[in-house]
């Protein structure tokens, strides 16, 4: 995966929580209707009361919040995991200078693994200017 692209993700994973994190801010500052009474405070002989309507949602918006919490930590995870690219803004002189180092290399009898290492190129590549410039 391109860099660029994963911390694309993560900076939307980012705004995904902070979006979040204002929905439950609001939803918990909400204004309620006149016959609304806040409950008093519980004594001690009071029973225990059952979570109302809101602290369902709220427990599910604070699960959501760790689902994308994992997530983010996952797309951080794959994005160091995935190798740099260098972002050159000449990047056709780039690979025409790494073939004509490889196809000297070639020339003077370098093996194709020591090629495709040099030269930053596959395999493949390697093979193929090896078979082409190698002195035979």
């Amino acid at each position: 995966m391109n860099a660029a692209i994963g911390y694309v993700l993560i900076a939307l994973a980012v705004l995904n929580l902070v979006g979040l994190l204002l929905l439950f801010r609001r939803l918990g500052n909400a204004t309620y209707p006149a016959s609304y009474k806040e409950p008093a405070a519980p004594s001690a002989a009071a029973p225990a009361q059952a979570p109302s309507e809101d602290a369902v949602s709220a427990d599910a918006l604070a699960n959501m919040l760790r689902r994308l919490d994992h997530r983010l930590g996952d797309i951080e995870d794959q994005v160091k995991r995935s190798p740099s690219v260098a972002v050159s803004t000449d990047q056709g002189a780039t690979t025409d200078r790494a073939l004509a180092l490889a196809q000297r290399l070639a020339r003077q009898g370098a093996t194709p693994q020591n090629i495709a290492e040099t030269c930053g190129i596959s395999l493949t590549e390697a093979e193929l200017l090896h078979r082409l410039h190698a002195p035979r």
